[in-house]
């Protein structure tokens, strides 16, 4: 019997080709026949086609985790950005050290003895839901000092606490369809000429549809 091996005709190569292109893009395994005549004996050899990888880029909306939209950053806005409308002896918009923590985007406000009240009022334009604070005494404050911190919302007090140095608060409030923002840190002691610094760390707006959790617990960390 003649074993050796006869020519695939061109026919059965049209074939194969059909095969692998249709399975090339589901990366499947192809078992291809070779044989002679029809009564001859089948041999086999599998061929493994591998689909192209795939490369996903930011516009494709099926990715699974992608980065930020361009405008994303819009949606927060530091006070430290801003020109406030008002102020009654300044704003240092400088990086603070609060209870033993830096803050990169502070408003910081000077009270005393020799000027109690210092306040500063910002437009809000009805553009923005939260506003958030990290806020006590800066740490270079005289030691023994405190100072009260207040929020006003459209001529509103919608928070007031007193903080000692060390000390330190987180401040989340709601400022949804509210046009002016006035924040005020007020002196009470009598240390004649001592000189006290009111931070508001990272104090900064947002536009968000979902608030999160008031916290007004002293922190001492």
């Amino acid at each position: 019997m003649d074993t050796r091996r006869r020519p695939v005709s061109p026919a059965r190569w049209l074939q194969y080709a059909a095969i692998l292109i249709a399975t090339m893009a589901a990366g499947t395994a192809v078992t291809a026949c070779e044989d002679g005549d029809s009564g001859s004996p089948q041999s086999t050899r599998t061929v493994i086609t591998t689909p192209p990888p795939v490369t996903v880029t930011a516009n494709d909306s099926s990715a699974s985790n992608q980065s930020e939209s361009p405008n994303a950053t819009s949606q927060t806005r530091y006070l430290s950005e801003l020109e406030p409308l008002t102020s009654t002896i300044g704003v240092d918009t400088s990086s603070a050290e609060i209870n033993g923590r830096g803050f990169a985007r502070s408003v910081t406000l000077i009270a005393g003895s020799a000027g109690p009240a210092n306040s500063a009022e910002y437009n809000l334009g009805r553009h923005w839901n939260l506003f958030s604070a990290t806020v006590g005494l800066r740490d270079d404050s005289p030691t023994g000092g405190s100072l009260t911190f207040e929020v006003s919302v459209d001529g509103a007090r919608k928070y007031s606490r007193q903080i000692p140095l060390g000390q330190s608060l987180n401040v989340n409030l709601d400022v949804s369809n509210a046009l002016r923002l006035k924040l005020t840190v007020t002196y009470s002691g009598q240390d004649s000429g001592a000189v006290y610094y009111g931070s508001w760390g990272n104090a900064r707006l947002q536009s968000s549809s979902t608030l999160p959790p008031s916290n007004s617990d002293m922190s001492s960390e």
